[in-house]
């Protein structure tokens, strides 16, 4: 089932959309480096009954404004500052997916006193090993296609068929697909560079608020024993698997990864 949203603007420059629905403590869920708030949607339909769940559209993606200049994290995260303030309210939990759960860190370090806890979905571990120019090859093979001319729909289905954990779930799949069709390409160039530059690695042992590590099963490109790693720097986190699921775990198995995550912020 989807439910219908009304998006909303967060009247900054750039402009954010998003979408909310629910009563309760806050929750803002944070899309990845391909999505959008729509992601979501599967989500916030059932925590919206004990929570007020927000989902945006991160700057340069969706209903939201491009921007001028590289992709920082920091400046997102003053976008969901922003958001919160605008909302009324003052602390917060976040979810993160992929991307988002690097921007979520790096929101809990710039906010902490706004963070009530963390959900970190098929999190990267940090591309902290790599060489300046392994990191360089990582960007240029993944700007390729885009620079070479792709469009948009070819590039989503190849990336699907690398991220999705069953190639049987179509529902996934084509959600995949569809939310890639909607990407900025200036954006997802830019978040690229950032995504691979980004230094959260250090974050992980400095977060002492409850924290959840969730993967998907099947997930290859954050797999289970990366998020195992991220679960034991982070003191008193708390570990689940998401059965039959890849990379976009709130996709792939929406109710397990609703009851994982119900639970968890239930006990806070």
């Amino acid at each position: 089932m989807k439910i219908d949203l009304i998006t909303k603007f967060l009247p900054t420059s750039p402009k954010i959309a998003f979408t909310q629905i629910g009563a309760g403590d806050l929750v803002i869920f944070i899309h990845g480096i391909g999505g959008n708030k729509e992601n979501w949607y599967q989500n916030m339909e059932v925590l919206s009954k004990n929570f007020n769940v927000v989902a945006l559209d991160l700057r340069g993606y969706g209903e939201s404004e491009d921007f001028l200049g590289p992709m920082n994290f920091l400046d997102v995260a003053d976008d969901i500052q922003k958001l919160i303030l605008y909302l009324g309210e003052k602390k917060c939990h976040v979810v993160g997916l992929s991307m988002g759960a690097q921007i979520s860190l790096y929101f809990y370090e710039r906010y902490p006193d706004l963070t009530q806890s963390l959900v970190l979905c098929d999190a990267p571990l940090g591309f902290q090993d790599f060489t300046e120019n392994e990191r360089d090859k990582f960007i240029r093979l993944r700007r390729k296609p885009i620079e070479d001319g792709m469009d948009l729909t070819t590039m989503a289905v190849n990336i699907a068929d690398t991220l999705i954990g069953k190639k049987s779930n179509r529902l996934a799949y084509n959600k995949l697909v569809e939310s890639m069709q909607k990407l900025h390409k200036e954006t997802y160039l830019k978040a690229i560079d950032t995504f691979v530059k980004s230094d959260h690695y250090n974050i992980f042992p400095m977060l002492d608020i409850p924290v959840l590590v969730l993967v998907g099963e099947l997930d290859n490109l954050t797999p289970v024993s990366m998020a195992k790693e991220i679960c034991s720097k982070i003191n008193g986190s708390i570990f689940k698997i998401i059965p039959n699921a890849g990379h976009l775990s709130n996709i792939e198995n929406p109710d397990e990864f609703n009851m994982a995550v119900l639970h968890f912020l239930s006990q806070i």
